[in-house]
């Protein structure tokens, strides 16, 4: 039998639901839940969501698109855990079934089928595989057409032939990776699934700590002579399973520092493992007692075969006492720089490359917003090319509170996008970043990074600009940028939509503006490119936070293709599902089929929790 997921006794949920269902008119909740529930809201939570000044907080009126299983979660073990750990399980189920209007479920929904069949050979060299983030070492997101017979002339007769529902959530957050015809995924439950591509059936399921939100790798050990699932969940543990049976085989605790998180996705090369590592600290420095702060980057590398830790690499010296704030508070510095993207592999130099965030204090580091080289051997940073100095935000920033955490705002311009690795027609090898900024650069790789040229594609912001992925084919950079108003560089111009970029000289060649597909009563729904870009032989494939799929032909950026996931989905697992905006992750190519997650309630955006999967027509 499956354990509880939930922290709160059982007695005191089922007294609280038996009341619900007893009380409560359909769809509805007991008068005294909801005077309970809205006295919690107001006491610790009004304050920043009654009416935000930033657009990183969702208002009240969009909490309530929200499921109450997932503002439970996000209270427990999500964003908002350092707010919630002031509330009983009591409080935090009140205030969920309050601002959703709806009554909290204590038993699992989900119901898988298992495949007749059990796993017992995959190929790693099948050309439809999309394995990883980016589908390769150079963080590419391109399925050539070997890979994929979807193309801008046939992208049309595309069909959804089956949906997938993340229980217990407002975004479906983990993207898939395929491998002969099995699709592996993660899940905010913390669940891993090996689900069969064709038909959606079971092969196994494992479950991890707590959320996974990065796509997995599937390599194969000699050493072992096994076939692996390599993965990290939101606590920060790096965990491998076999790949055939989903039997786990090791895990490591990467990071100590207990606001150290998980979001970008493991890489593999060779018989190491690279693990990057965030934080949620950037959230906790909101809460004014919070002594701020004491995280900063860092990337560690395992062993494939044992679990040994290889080394740990901080990317700046251990946060020490650097004065007090205005409640008396002690100031830790230096602090922050996430790392929140997938690492970026250079087999030819032996190094990897992560982009990194802002800090979380003063005195900054060198090392926020910034590329940086690490010796895959070692771990010693080779360079670093800082983007923008100077740069300390956390939450406690947002809305221009006056708060005893944030005497001096930064810009928050992350590189949250892998860094993409080229080696150009002309021969010369390149590094392209973009930063949430609104800037790209093209970095020599031999020469410390020095930049070769800058473009400028949108006036940026916290929130992009640049935001979670870029694609590249040949010569030519596929750049989408969000550019929401949300500190920007408020004189230039909006640029949200897709840009066109030629690495060898930095010259935009086309611009295609986000199409305009949301309606006027729709409070948060947003126009703007801000997950990644995938692309196919002839195609640039991105989702907008409008909740839209488009497709653009590579050549001139024309809109070829759109379907709208704002719509309710029937699913294989028996989760309720609806598409949102469409954010963090990209769209995913395998053979006749296209994978998509849809679904970001973060940030103010529209709620979802589908995993869609198309194939063309037959």
């Amino acid at each position: 039998m499956r354990k509880s997921r939930f922290s709160l006794p059982f007695v005191l949920l089922s007294s609280l639901l038996i009341s619900t269902a007893v009380l409560a008119q359909p769809g509805g909740i007991p008068p005294a839940v909801v005077a309970e529930g809205e006295a919690v809201y107001n006491q610790y939570c009004a304050t920043c969501h009654a009416a935000p000044a930033d657009l990183r907080t969702p208002p009240r009126t969009a909490l309530g698109a929200f499921t109450p299983n997932s503002i439970y979660y996000a209270l427990t073990q999500g964003l908002m855990a350092p707010q919630g750990s002031a509330l009983s399980d009591a409080q935090k189920l009140q205030v969920a079934q309050y601002l959703t209007g709806r009554p909290y479920v204590a038993t699992r929904l989900e119901r898988l089928t298992q495949c007749a069949a059990p796993l017992t050979t995959l190929n790693l060299e099948a050309a439809t595989n999309w394995n990883g983030w980016a589908n390769g070492e150079r963080s590419a997101r391109h399925q050539p057409a070997t890979g994929t017979n979807i193309n801008a002339g046939n992208i049309g007769s595309l069909e959804l032939v089956w949906a997938f529902g993340m229980e217990e959530a407002s975004s479906a957050r983990a993207q898939s990776t395929i491998v002969d015809g099995v699709m592996f995924m993660g899940s905010s439950t913390g669940n891993v699934y090996a689900l069969d591509l064709a038909t959606g059936c079971s092969h196994w399921t494992f479950l991890a700590t707590t959320e996974v939100r990065g796509a997995v790798s599937v390599v194969h050990s000699d050493a072992l002579d096994k076939t692996l699932v390599v993965a990290a969940d939101n606590s920060n543990r790096v965990f491998v399973l076999d790949a055939l049976t989903g039997a786990k085989l090791w895990h490591a605790d990467v990071d100590p520092n207990p606001y150290a998180r998980s979001t970008g996705s493991v890489v593999v090369h060779g018989d190491k493992v690279f693990v990057p590592t965030s934080s949620i600290e950037v959230a906790v420095a909101g809460t004014p007692t919070h002594a701020c702060c004491t995280f900063r980057g860092n990337v560690a590398a395992y062993n494939l075969n044992t679990g040994e830790q290889l080394w740990h690499t901080y990317i700046m010296e251990e946060a020490k006492p650097a004065g007090t704030n205005s409640a008396g508070n002690t100031i830790f510095a230096p602090s922050g720089a996430p790392i929140w993207d997938a690492p970026t592999l250079d087999a030819k130099r032996n190094r990897l490359y992560v982009g990194t965030g802002q800090n979380y204090t003063r005195p900054a580091s060198a090392t926020s917003d910034s590329v940086i080289a690490f010796n895959m051997d070692t771990g010693n940073m080779d360079w670093v090319l800082q983007t923008t100095s100077n740069d300390a935000f956390t939450m406690a920033c947002t809305g221009g509170r006056v708060h005893p955490n944030c005497p001096d705002a930064g810009p928050d311009l992350d590189i949250g996008a892998p860094i993409l690795n080229v080696t150009l027609s002309t021969g010369k090898d390149i590094l392209v970043a973009g930063t949430k900024g609104g800037v790209v650069f093209g970095l020599d790789p031999d020469d410390n990074g020095k930049v070769l040229w800058q473009t400028r594609v949108g006036r940026g912001g916290a929130l992009g600009g640049v935001h979670w992925g870029m694609s590249f084919v040949g010569d030519i950079a596929f750049v989408p940028v969000s550019d929401r108003s949300a500190g920007g560089t408020e004189e230039l111009p909006r640029q949200p939509g897709l840009h066109a970029i030629d690495m060898k000289t930095g010259e935009r060649l086309w611009y295609a503006e986000v199409p305009r597909r949301c309606a006027a009563d729709v409070s948060n729904c947003i126009d703007a490119y801000s997950a990644p870009a995938s692309t196919t032989a002839d195609l640039v494939v991105t989702g907008a936070l409008n909740g839209h799929l488009f497709a653009h032909d590579q050549s001139s950026g024309a809109l070829v293709w759109e379907f709208n996931t704002l719509q309710d989905f029937a699913t294989i697992n028996n989760v309720p599902a609806k598409g949102g905006a469409i954010d963090s992750t990209g769209p995913v190519f395998s053979g006749d089929y296209m994978i998509v997650n849809s679904g970001y309630a973060t940030f103010g955006q529209l709620p979802g929790n589908s995993v869609l999967v198309f194939r063309l027509a037959r």
